[in-house]
């Protein structure tokens, strides 16, 4: 017999109760009297002297001042609702390459951290257990507890919490640099770890619980379809279904991927199909994705200190980055399991940038006290997830972005099996607890099977009840009445969102007159019954103010309709007769007098446009060149 035979699994159980004993042990020297005196988060010298806080925020300019309004063709798209979408960017997932075959890197070399000798690490080795966990693992395996904080991602954010509390944490241990190079010339969202977790959903997706569970899924889809939609999804939304169903399963098994805190990391997520390379990754727009945002997350805790660095890139060469900056940036942080935001950090002109567009961002348990570019964690925090929102395609380029850990407990089991998700409100605020709860280390990387079934797990917990939830956002009114702008907990806790469904033939438009108020920034999306984007890189499925043709006013006039009826601000519904729409008003400053609202609403045919004040028409010509400007701003994303 192979004395080894068994040994994954006792290994497994071995450190699974090492862990509990630890906890009980933390537990009860938490709560002696003894110990509590003692535990005021002091640390001895030695310690002091190896905790890194991150690099101090460099003074600079202030960021976004006013730039122009650029001058491209905007409002000019051909008639391609029925588009051939053999052009379409590669989804089926399949081929993948290795990520470091086109990408490089430059890492600094992993150094093992020094550390004072902690009063746990006596009791555990008693215990025979070891007295410290150093271990990093390349990939550390997803958790039941994992999938339930990777759920927090399917919401834009959350509801707003309460002011952020300073905790204390445990002496913190210097983490060696785990940086990312990204190349000016390429896509900054195209790092080796997203071609990695490309690489690892893609074959997630394969694995038979989550082959079961889109059978299972497809159905719950199909039953809200026919609650939200007066006899039902039409046949064009039939036959969308399925690449609903795979872009929600891909979505789920990204986001099973939320690495532990102590070992974090951005992944883009919720994003169209795309190729980078030869290597194809499927979509993974959820929940009326916006077009123009790019989604980053990564997963915090409130033990550990970050340091997040970025770069805005001059764009046009002309030697200043300020105007080629997205029209919105933020990070929020999101709190346990439900997702709520207790900080938005707006980059904005208080946001401190230095002269070749680089920034850093710290990230702790500490208050800001009047650093700009801080985020504070509460004992909770569980993620921070970064949107940057691009206005001109072609003139607009998403930020580089990377994160680094640089204080804190090791990696350990508990972090694997997502206790600082769950109880990182109690053992966050114990120096003790935490110390405890780090000294088992973690366990090697787990196989697809295993992934198969995490991703299967957030598809059951937050997989048809969510779709339905999210569909009833934009059908609670009458089809072609969209309601006033308003904000909703299920979306960006600084933005206002105008919803509605569409009904309409295909000689038929929806006329929409906006007033953006004080928004810096609107978009109007149109959504198939599934709340996805279409064809958007080939089609104007999608127009935001700096794409439009604005009034003389200063209000815009779109025009919604199926086919292309040769207005200016045309948005298509990728040829759909029924679908929903979902308006965004994002940089609001704030003047209730002066916020965002829909002017007119009306339903005509596309003979009686030419009767409508406000209305611009192009010439196939202006069509076709803004196809090109379209499609070549996607690229320079995802290509």
């Amino acid at each position: 017999m192979n004395p080894n035979r068994y040994r994954p699994g006792s290994q497994f159980i071995g450190r699974v109760g090492g862990l509990a004993v630890a906890l009980g042990i933390g537990i009860a020297v938490a709560n002696s009297p003894g110990i509590a005196s003692a535990d005021t988060g002091e640390s001895t010298s030695s310690e002091s002297s190896e905790t890194s806080a991150g690099p101090s925020v460099k003074s600079a300019e202030k960021a976004k001042p006013a730039k122009p309004k650029k001058n491209s063709i905007r409002d000019a798209i051909k008639r391609s609702a029925q588009r051939d979408s053999s052009a379409s960017p590669s989804a089926d997932g399949e081929k993948v390459s290795s990520a470091t075959d086109s990408d490089t890197t430059d890492r600094p070399q992993r150094t093992k951290p020094r550390r004072t000798e902690r009063p746990a690490a006596k009791v555990l080795s008693t215990l025979g257990l070891p007295a410290e966990a150093n271990k990093n693992p390349v990939e550390p395996p997803p958790t039941p507890a994992e999938w339930v904080k990777a759920a927090i991602v399917r919401r834009e954010i959350g509801h707003d919490a309460g002011p952020a509390k300073t905790v204390k944490t445990a002496p913190a241990t210097t983490v060696a640099a785990q940086t990312v190079s990204v190349s000016t010339e390429d896509s900054p969202l195209k790092t080796p770890e997203q071609l990695e977790a490309e690489q690892i959903a893609a074959r997630t997706v394969k694995t038979l619980p989550v082959r079961l569970m889109k059978v299972v899924l497809k159905a719950g889809f199909l039953v809200a379809g026919h609650q939200q939609f007066p006899g039902g999804p039409d046949a064009d939304n039939l036959a969308a279904l399925d690449n609903a169903v795979d872009e929600f399963v891909l979505a789920a098994a990204f986001q099973q991927q939320l690495l532990n805190p102590m070992n974090p990391k951005f992944v883009t997520q919720v994003a169209p199909p795309h190729t980078w390379n030869g290597q194809s990754a499927g979509g993974t727009r959820i929940l009326y994705d916006n077009p123009d945002t790019i989604y980053r997350f990564t997963g915090v805790s409130a033990s550990s200190e970050y340091v997040i660095r970025g770069q805005f890139y001059d764009v046009d060469g002309d030697g200043d980055f300020r105007d080629d900056m997205p029209a919105d940036t933020s990070f929020s942080v999101l709190e346990g399991t439900a997702g709520t935001t207790s900080q938005l950090l707006t980059v904005d002109d208080e946001f401190e940038i230095d002269d070749d567009g680089t920034f850093e961002i710290t990230v702790s348990a500490e208050p800001a006290d009047g650093r700009p570019n801080h985020l504070q964690l509460t004992p909770g925090s569980t993620i921070i997830a970064s949107r940057n929102t691009l206005g001109d395609w072609n003139a607009e380029k998403p930020m580089g972005l990377e994160i680094q850990r640089v204080g804190g407990p090791p990696d350990s089991l508990f972090a694997q099996l997502g206790g600082f998700t769950f109880l990182g409100s109690v053992v966050n605020q114990s120096p003790v607890l935490t110390s405890l709860v780090s000294a088992i280390p973690p366990l090697p990387n787990m196989p697809p099977a295993v992934r198969g079934t995490v991703t299967a797990l957030i598809l059951i917990v937050r997989g048809a009840n969510e779709q339905a939830k999210y569909m009833e956002l934009a059908t609670a009114g009458d089809p072609n009445v969209m309601s006033e702008p308003a904000s909703n907990a299920e979306f960006l806790a600084n933005q206002k969102q105008s919803n509605g469904q569409f009904q309409l033939d295909d000689d038929e438009a929806l006329v929409l007159t906006i007033d953006p108020g004080d928004a810096g920034y609107f978009v109007v999306p149109t959504y198939n019954d599934w709340t996805i984007t279409g064809n958007y890189w080939d089609q104007p499925t999608s127009l935001n103010n700096d794409q439009m043709t604005a009034n003389p006013d200063g209000t815009y006039t779109v025009v919604i309709s199926p086919t292309d009826p040769g207005a200016a601000n045309w948005v298509s519904t990728g040829g759909l007769n029924q679908g929903l729409i979902s308006i965004r008003f994002q940089n609001l400053g704030g003047d209730p007098n002066n916020a965002p609202r829909i002017v007119s609403q009306q339903v005509v045919s596309h003979d009686e446009l030419d009767d409508l004040p406000n209305v611009e028409f192009v010439t196939p010509e202006e069509r076709e060149q803004q196809l090109a400007e379209r499609r070549a701003g996607f690229d320079k994303r995802w290509v």
